[in-house]
């Protein structure tokens, strides 16, 4: 059963000016901060949930996208903002692939991270199909991969725009930073967008295309000169409308927010690192604790089995020494009977009739002594073997106790733990645990322990925040 915490709301709810929309945000909200991050249909449902809110939010409340934005940087969201914001992004890409693909992506990519499918978003078609078809992908060889195909596009286009003539190539000067464009061609389906030029890069152009503006985010596209057209020039070369022109200092804001956009992304980036890693931290701790946990109960319930039986044991015990006092009392008139029949036979008359009577004695005596002797060695026998018995059950007690100690005291979770790190690259982690940035090495459930102080530490945000088991 999944570990289950309240949800302590800091957000205004009220803001939403609606009791139906308030009241879905926070189910919103519920499911997402109870959902374990593995699948990718896991991610598409959320991303999907918190699109719906938002599209509420513009339908129905004043400056509807202002308080979506404030309820998704609230602290209610935590370190999850950056997943929110990355399955809200990539189910409004999934949701314009082509059905085909869509079925190739969700059969290949339910167990990539989330900021290596944010970083799949950025990529066409066909590298899609290349890259999922591939072992699982991390983010930077996405974008590697993504930074190479834009390169090679890069040279081709160039090639293509010295073999074509277009209407607009007589006018490269239009296209400049703060110029309202149209995509004419893009092999990423972005044919017919319109945007703005926020900068030039080697002679090629970023541009913030105006429907990321409307899905809430704001990454841009690298485009060749050939790619573009003004906007005020849809089918003839006019000279720009002022109108659509800006001016230098709106350029340089631009370029500053666009620069302060790229720092915030940074810092998302960092920001998902550290949750996936703190995930991965407390689902191997809650994995190794619930492993213990079982083994300890079972090892107990064992232990109760073994003392009910050593119970068992000792009253046949205690019946069989109430058998062998009893085999000693009928022993005892044995002998008391032999000596009363020697002293008989001692007596000076030795009438016919005392001897008579010693032969009928005599042979009662046989008669009675023989199944007593028999019992006496039955009951002899019975007491062994339960000797027996209950030394092997103490042998086993023992070595169920030393094994139980073992398994309560063993580090293979947390080895196996620290060869994951260790291959991931995580700072510190080994197969013989994990080294805290104070230098000692930590082992066992200690190495969780020292490993989640040292994030809160690399993080000052969540330096008080409380990790539940």
């Amino acid at each position: 059963m999944p570990y289950e915490f309240p949800i302590i709301y800091s957000f205004d709810y009220s803001n939403f000016s609606n009791s139906q929309l308030e009241s879905k945000a926070q189910q919103t909200l519920s499911n997402f901060i109870g959902f374990v991050r593995q699948t990718f249909d896991g991610i598409l449902e959320n991303g999907k949930a918190l699109n719906s809110i938002y599209q509420d939010c513009i339908a129905h409340c004043p400056k509807g996208k202002k308080v979506f934005d404030n309820w998704l940087a609230s602290d209610d969201f935590g370190a999850s903002r950056y997943i929110a914001k990355a399955a809200i992004e990539i189910y409004n890409w999934f949701s314009k692939l082509p059905k085909r693909l869509q079925s190739l992506v969700r059969a290949n990519v339910q167990k990539w991270s989330a900021s290596a499918l944010r970083q799949l978003t950025k990529v066409s078609h066909n590298l899609v199909k290349e890259l999922v078809r591939s072992p699982k992908k991390t983010a930077a060889e996405i974008k590697k991969e993504r930074e190479k195909e834009e390169r090679e596009r890069g040279r081709e286009g160039g090639n293509n725009q010295e073999q074509s003539f277009t209407p607009t190539s007589l006018t490269p000067s239009l296209l400049e930073p703060g110029t309202r464009i149209i995509v004419k061609s893009s092999d990423r389906g972005w044919t017919g967008y319109t945007g703005i030029i926020m900068s030039e890069w080697k002679g090629d152009f970023w541009v913030l295309l105006d429907h990321v503006v409307t899905q809430r985010m704001e990454s841009k596209q690298l485009f060749k000169p050939h790619q573009l057209q003004p906007e005020s020039q849809k089918t003839a070369i006019k000279t720009a409308s002022p109108k659509h022109m800006f001016s230098a200092a709106e350029v340089e804001k631009k370029i500053a927010e666009a620069l302060a956009q790229r720092e915030r992304e940074r810092t998302e980036e960092e920001l998902g690192k550290f949750v996936e890693i703190r995930d991965a931290a407390l689902q191997a701790a809650k994995e190794e604790i619930s492993a213990a946990k079982k083994h300890a109960a079972q090892m107990e319930q064992a232990k109760q089995k073994l003392i009910e039986q050593l119970i068992a044991k000792d009253n046949e015990l205690d019946h069989v020494r109430g058998l062998v006092e009893e085999n000693q009392r009928l022993e005892q008139r044995i002998q008391d009977l032999e000596k009363s029949l020697e002293d008989s036979n001692r007596d000076s008359w030795n009438n016919t009739f005392t001897k008579q009577a010693a032969k009928v004695v005599n042979k009662n005596l046989e008669k009675t002594i023989e199944p007593l002797m028999s019992e006496v060695e039955r009951l002899n026998n019975v007491l062994s073997q339960r000797e027996q018995e209950l030394t092997q059950l103490q042998d086993t007690s023992r070595k169920q106790q030393e094994e139980l100690q073992q398994k309560i005291n063993s580090n293979s979770i947390i080895n196996e733990f620290g060869e994951i790190g260790e291959y991931l690259g995580w700072n510190g982690w080994s197969s013989k645990g994990y080294r805290a940035k104070n230098g000692m090495l930590y082992g066992g459930i200690h190495a969780l322990t020292a490993f989640i102080c040292d994030l809160k530490v690399s993080h000052p945000d969540y330096q008080y925040s409380e990790i539940p088991f």
